[in-house]
Parts: structure tokens; C-alpha cells; sequence
């Protein structure tokens, strides 16, 4: 049952401090039936779902405000944002028209809390935690116990956030993409990983929340075009499809 391992990640999320700059807890909150983890359960189907074992891991970057997860009485805004966001929306443009199956990914965030504040503009606070130390470190233990867990065979990171924390998990086959920026997701467009005694594939794509981070990208994978044409190859060398 999938329910099991996602309630035994939620525990050890809950275990962590998660100190820093603007940052909530999920602890204590509600969870939405479909949502990126840990907001929801990852699951593209929700609870009912299958986890995906073996499968895709999308990681976006952080789940977003508080204010628009719970109201002020903390209860959920809503349940299912796979038809609501603009996230959701770039997804279902890309991903069926590659080999990913929705329903053998699980969707998960590179800084698995909420931010406080009424906007969910991040790119100012991705950076401020990207030099918190301690913070990226339970970031990184965290990450390395879904790891564990999913063990995927190909890793999509959303944009330059999630795609510079991974450079922390893997910083010599990442390396490039410490830099955060599309030009240091174009250097190292997908690469080989490996994680006790797993192997992998990791690739980054702009954020699918606006086509127009697509363009800034340089061929063969420039355009939204370029980015499932990416996808495509990275799951084929990952053995999906």
C-alpha cells in the first residue's frame, strides 16, 4: 500500500527542524488528496494511486505560500491542485507526449515546506535557502530518504531550483547546474547518477509553469518542443517507454 511508505516519509519530514528564512512546516496541516508531496500525496491519482517504484520522480522546487495552502483557519484551500495550477497545466502539456505515464511518477519538491507570505514568487528565497547550510542539509537527508524510498529509474527536475539542489546530491555529475541558471541545465542537459547501488537518470527542464523559460534554452532542446524531445531521450536511456 502506498500509504504505509508515504505516511513513513511524512514522519520523517515531521522529524526535521527545517530552520531558515520564511519557512512553515507542514506539520500539524492538513493533506490534499492530489498534490506534489508533501502538500499532497505525490500521487498523480492520490492515496488510491500506485507509488512508483522504480519509476519518474518530478521534484519542483517548494510547494509554495501558506497562504495559498490553508485559509486562516488552517484548512485547505483545496483538495486537488492537478487541475489548478499553472505547474499542473505546463505537466499535462509535456508529459503525455513522452513515454512518463502519469500515474508512474511521484511528484515531490526539493524544499519540502511552505514559505510564509501571501506570494508565491520563490526565486529570492530559493536562493537565501540554497546558501542555508544546515538547512540544505536536512533538505539532502530528506531527499536521500524519498531516494530510498522510490528508488526512480529517471529524475525531471523543474526549473533552476530543484535542478541546483540536486547539484548538492550529486555535485560532481551535477555540477554544472550548481550554477542555476537555464545555460547550466543546458551544459549538463541529463547525466548518469547513482545512489546505494542504484543507478539513474537525471534531467532538468525549465519551470512548466511558462512556456517562455523554454525559448531561453539552446538547441536541439530549445522551445517546450526541445524539452519533450529531452524527456523523451532521457526516459528512453532510462529504460521508460
Amino acid at each position: 500500500m502506498p500509504q504505509e511508505k508515504i505516511d513513513l516519509l511524512r514522519k520523517k519530514l515531521d522529524e526535521l527542524k527545517l530552520e531558515g528564512a520564511k519557512i512553515r512546516s507542514f506539520k500539524g496541516f492538513p493533506v490534499m488528496q492530489k498534490a506534489f508531496f508533501p502538500g499532497g500525496h505525490g500521487l498523480y491519482e492520490g492515496i488510491d494511486g500506485t507509488l512508483p517504484i522504480g519509476g519518474t520522480l518530478i521534484l519542483g522546487s517548494n510547494f509554495g505560500c501558506v497562504a495559498d495552502f490553508v485559509n486562516d483557519a488552517e484548512d485547505l484551500i483545496r483538495q486537488d491542485e492537478t487541475s489548478s495550477s499553472a505547474t499542473w497545466r505546463g505537466l499535462k502539456e509535456i508529459l503525455p507526449r513522452t513515454p512518463i505515464k502519469f500515474d508512474a511518477c511521484f511528484f515531490t519538491n526539493a524544499f519540502p515546506y511552505l514559505h510564509d507570505g501571501e506570494s508565491n514568487l520563490t526565486k529570492n528565497l530559493i536562493s537565501i535557502w540554497l546558501r542555508d547550510e544546515p538547512l540544505i542539509q536536512d533538505c539532502v537527508h530528506f531527499f536521500n530518504d524519498t531516494l530510498s524510498t522510490i528508488r526512480p529509474n529517471l529524475i525531471v527536475a523543474l526549473g533552476t531550483g530543484a535542478s541546483s539542489f540536486l547539484s548538492r546530491i550529486w555535485p560532481i555529475e551535477l555540477k554544472a547546474w550548481a550554477g542555476r541558471s537555464i545555460a547550466s541545465m543546458d551544459q549538463t542537459p541529463w547525466a548518469t547518477v547513482s545512489f546505494e547501488g542504484w543507478a539513474g537518470i537525471c534531467a532538468a527542464i525549465t519551470h512548466p509553469s511558462d512556456r517562455r523559460n523554454a525559448v531561453l534554452r539552446q538547441p536541439p532542446y530549445r522551445g517546450r518542443e526541445g524539452e519533450i524531445r529531452l524527456i523523451t531521450e532521457a526516459a528512453k536511456k532510462a529504460g521508460i517507454g
